[in-house]
């Protein structure tokens, strides 16, 4: 039975490591850029260079105007990004950045508690 009990925690542990990912989504969810497209819409173009589906990612933004005051932030969130998935996707502004010029990107991130704070 001893033998048994250790071949089990052996193996939980085996495909409970293999389940985790071993790359970091930050380091391969890329927003390649981000480019105002009117008053209230920008587009963002991103690429998931993981080797894993992402259940769910989120990127913060700031927003800009003319003379590089931030106006204020914004999230986006993407579920079950595939691998070697590509987009241009649109987003709008928040009610706050109205008047912005440029974007950039504050963070990414897997929690939605952090992301949504």
């Amino acid at each position: 039975m001893n033998r048994l009990g250790i071949a089990l925690l052996l193996f939980t542990g085996l495909a409970s490591a293999a389940d985790k990912p071993k790359v970091q989504v930050q380091e391969c969810f890329k927003v390649q850029r981000l480019l105002k497209t009117d008053e209230a819409h920008y587009w963002a173009d991103w690429t998931n260079t993981c080797p894993y589906t992402i259940d769910a990612v989120y990127v913060m933004v700031h927003f800009f105007d003319r003379s590089l005051k931030q106006l204020g932030d914004g999230v986006w969130p993407m579920y079950f990004v595939r691998p070697g998935m590509h987009r241009v996707t649109r987003f709008s502004i928040p009610a706050e950045a109205a008047g912005f010029e440029f974007i950039r990107v504050r963070q990414i991130t897997t929690d939605w508690v952090l992301a949504l704070h």
